[in-house]
């Protein structure tokens, strides 16, 4: 969905709660809990557990995430993916083997 370079990583052994707001490009690796606010690009890595509402640019998720997700470009669910709670975006791509459980509306 998104080629832009990753510029910063939250690393799998990072445990970490609170309001993430950023511009640029982040991965999230380890846990998460609590809001993202973002215009750029968040990826979900494979083994990252995220617990939060997401408002982003674009948003790749490979790992777990539960919590409500606006994007305002696009939404890509990796075969790994497993997401419970309402997607909100303009374009929705979900490759086969990815779990999503909840609502989604295209606009």
């Amino acid at each position: 969905m998104a080629n832009e370079e990753i510029e910063t990583v939250l690393g799998e052994d990072i445990s970490f709660r609170g309001k993430l707001q950023f511009k640029n490009n982040l991965q999230i690796n380890g846990r998460f809990k609590g809001q993202i606010k973002t215009s750029g690009h968040l990826v979900i890595g494979p083994g990252a557990q995220v617990e939060a509402d997401v408002e982003t640019g674009t948003v790749s998720i490979q790992g777990e995430l539960q919590g409500n997700i606006v994007a305002a470009r696009g939404i890509d669910l990796q075969r790994t993916a497993r997401i419970r709670g309402d997607l909100r975006a303009p374009d929705l791509r979900m490759e086969s083997g990815s779990r999503f459980s909840g609502n989604c509306i295209m606009e």
